[in-house]
Formats: C-alpha cells, structure tokens, sequence
C-alpha cells in the first residue's frame, strides 16, 4: 500500500516549480559568480604583480605601521633614551662544579673559524672568541686559523691545533 503525499512536499514541489519558471534566477547567481570570480582574479593578479615587482613592498608597509605604534611603558616598561648608560647587573646562573680546576692542558681545539673556535674539555665544549674568559686559560688573547687546526693564544697558554 502507498502513502499519500503529505502537503509538506506539494509545497516543496511548488516553490521549486516556481523557481524554475523565473530565468532571472539562475542569471543573478551566475553574475555573483562571475563576479567573485573575476574579483579573485584581480585580488591574486595585484599582489602577484606587486610582490613580483617590488618584493619588500609588504614588509615595508607592516614595518611603517609597526613604527607608528605608540608604546605605552606602563604595560611594557619603561624605555632607556638612546645614549645613556644604564648599569644592569647580570642575571645570576647556576654555578657549574667540576671536580677540579681547568688547566690549559685539559683543553683542546675542536674548529678554528672566522675568528672564533670551539674548544674541548673534559665533559664540555666551549665556543670562544677573542676577549672570551675561560677557566684554566684566562683572557683569549688572539685567535688565527691555519691548515693545522689553528692557534689561541691566551693568558695563561697557546693551544696548536693537530694536522689532520
């Protein structure tokens, strides 16, 4: 036995009969399609050409805006003025304990490059540069890279390095 159609969906087969028979329908949702797809186009087609064009255009318009910005020192802290010295005291460390003092000869050179190097000691790798304190060495005095290693020369010892 079949059920009769209930009104619900006579109503449902009405208004989309009466849709069907308006052609105005179907052109405005084609020309909001077009539309957005033209404006697409567009949006992609200018910021491609700009970004092609003049890549740092974008950084340099978010950088101007940044620069605009007031900063309000009671949420941020206060701001030194360029110039003047202000004494800040370094954040304490944790002491680090070895069993013994360094002495130059627990050190060896790992890497010599562009004015700084890599030294080793038992149980740890310091990277250093001309004015570094290191404990066992003293002062970096000067640093030279050569085909054997390089040389440091400290306070306290120079360090060669082995040919490899």
């Amino acid at each position: 036995m079949r059920s009769q159609p209930t009104k619900l969906a006579i109503a449902d087969e009405v208004q989309a009969a009466e849709i069907a028979e308006r052609p105005d329908a179907d052109r405005v949702v084609q020309f909001l399609a077009f539309a957005v797809f033209t404006l697409s186009i567009g949006f992609f087609g200018a910021v491609t050409t700009i970004s092609y064009t003049d890549p740092g255009f974008f950084d340099r318009m978010l950088i101007a805006d940044i620069k605009r910005t007031d900063i309000d020192p009671i949420s941020v802290g206060s701001t030194s003025k360029p110039g003047s010295d202000i004494n800040v005291e370094a954040m304490p460390v944790p002491q680090l304990v070895r069993p013994r003092d360094l002495t130059p000869q627990d050190f060896a050179i790992v890497m010599v490059f562009g004015g700084e190097a890599h030294l080793a000691s038992p149980g740890e790798l310091w990277r250093v540069k001309v004015g570094s304190e290191v404990p066992g060495l003293g002062k970096i005095l000067a640093i030279e890279e050569s085909q054997n290693g390089g040389t440091i020369k400290t306070e306290k010892a120079v360090l060669t390095g082995i040919p490899q």
